[in-house]
């Protein structure tokens, strides 16, 4: 079974799932951990060992956090040091890496994953530079 999770500062990842649900309908599976919002800044950290200790044999979790070595971050690696279930940990997370890997059911390898990585990287990219070039002139261009 495939567990995701998606852990961040603030209320991102809440608002990553909520856009997955209109994009894809696919986000009622997914967990998320609002780090450091009201109450959930002392819970956060129960919250990823309740996701963890969810985790069956056999299980495969992909998990997602907002800033490479943030707060949030370095908690999530240091619940999985010693994990012994099969974990993919992906920072600055983005809704296209998170579409890409969710628009098919089936389970990704690590090949596969790296792939969707490296695809999802150029997306964070300046439409004014684009409008400079004249690839996009007008808002019909965008879709």
């Amino acid at each position: 079974m495939r567990h995701i999770l998606i852990a961040t500062h603030g209320r991102i990842a809440s608002g990553l799932k909520s856009a997955l649900k209109l994009f894809l309908n696919k986000a009622d599976d997914i967990t998320v951990i609002d780090a450091y919002v009201g109450e959930a800044d002392e819970n956060y950290e129960r919250d990823l060992e309740l996701f963890l200790g969810g985790m069956q044999e056999g299980d495969e979790a992909y998990i997602f956090t907002d800033i490479k070595a943030g707060s949030v971050n370095q908690k999530v690696m240091a619940a999985l040091d010693g994990f012994d279930k099969r974990t993919v940990l992906v920072t600055n997370v983005n809704l296209p890496l998170l579409v890409g890997l969710l628009v098919e059911d089936d389970v990704k390898t690590p090949e596969e994953i790296k792939a969707m990585i490296e695809m999802a990287q150029p997306e964070v990219i300046s439409l004014e530079e684009l409008k400079k070039n004249h690839v996009y002139t007008t808002e019909n261009d965008f879709f």
